[in-house]
């Protein structure tokens, strides 16, 4: 009778390692393509317009795909640079001055009565519009976006899919 168990407890031991192995290697094969693009994006920014020093680089999937890279220009100030996927659309750059914080954008939506539960803030991205994309659970408890025009701070459209 021990001898059964030991065999069964080695025998799922194998396949729990196995499992786990697999898992790991999904894992990671899919946080290298969350970042694929950025090096080359944060590239592309630092030689098209006044960025320095890239920060941070996030992807923003719409109508299109952008990479949004966040950092400082030669004055320490603090920028933005949304760098299309596609070669042929135009980079795009603006001191973060020039429009609303995150925390503003995520007020404005709040303020409009629309957030049970904030979720997330990231930089968007529509053609040539700059946005705030606010993530939350809405008042019925489904999850939903909200883009905040970057620069007036305007809500310009809300989405519950």
């Amino acid at each position: 009778m021990r001898k059964k168990a030991l065999i069964f407890t080695a025998v799922f031991g194998i396949i729990f390692l196995a499992v786990l192995l697999f898992s790991a290697s999904i894992f990671k094969s899919a946080m290298a393509q969350k970042e694929e693009g950025h090096e080359t994006a944060a590239a592309a920014a630092k030689e098209k317009t006044n960025l320095t020093d890239a920060e941070k680089v996030e992807t923003f999937v719409g109508k299109q795909k952008y990479y949004v890279v966040s950092g400082t220009d030669k004055q320490g100030k603090d920028m933005y640079v949304w760098v299309p996927a596609d070669k042929k659309a135009k980079i795009l750059s603006k001191k973060a001055s020039d429009g609303i914080s995150s925390g503003k954008a995520a007020k404005i939506v709040q303020d409009a009565g629309l957030v049970s539960k904030l979720n997330d803030v990231h930089l968007a991205r529509e053609n040539d519009v700059l946005l705030w994309e606010v993530t939350y659970i809405n008042k019925n408890g489904q999850y939903s976006f909200s883009y905040v025009d970057f620069t007036s701070g305007k809500i310009l459209k809300n989405i519950t899919p």
